[in-house]
């Protein structure tokens, strides 16, 4: 009986651990993205004309790996998908239409 108690408890005690890993993880896929976007949105703002995207890109894998941020397929996937949103909805600068007018944060 104690042993199956000790069991129980050791499942338990894992299964926490494993709450709060994934709950880290979440947390830092969402700081990535959320960096991802304000990057998309000063690339935007730093390069001037249309068609030029794959200097925009260029440019927030530079400002990614200048923060010690190892480039991957998920990410440049990432910055991908976050500009089709961001053109989809017609969002960029979103911010400074709902009244913010600090464009501070969106220059390089």
């Amino acid at each position: 009986m104690k042993e199956q108690i000790l069991e129980i408890i050791a499942w338990l005690v894992l299964a926490g651990i494993c709450a709060i890993l994934a709950t880290v993880l979440t947390a830092r896929k969402q700081a990535m993205l959320a960096l991802i976007a304000d990057l998309v949105q000063r690339a935007e703002k730093a390069v001037d004309g249309s068609g030029m995207g794959a200097d925009k890109k260029k440019l927030v894998i530079a400002q990614l790996e200048a923060a010690g941020v190892r480039m991957t397929a998920w990410l440049s996937k990432a910055i991908d998908d976050i500009v089709a949103e961001l053109n989809k909805k017609d969002a960029w600068y979103a911010h400074l239409a709902a009244g913010d007018k600090d464009e501070s944060r969106i220059s390089f």
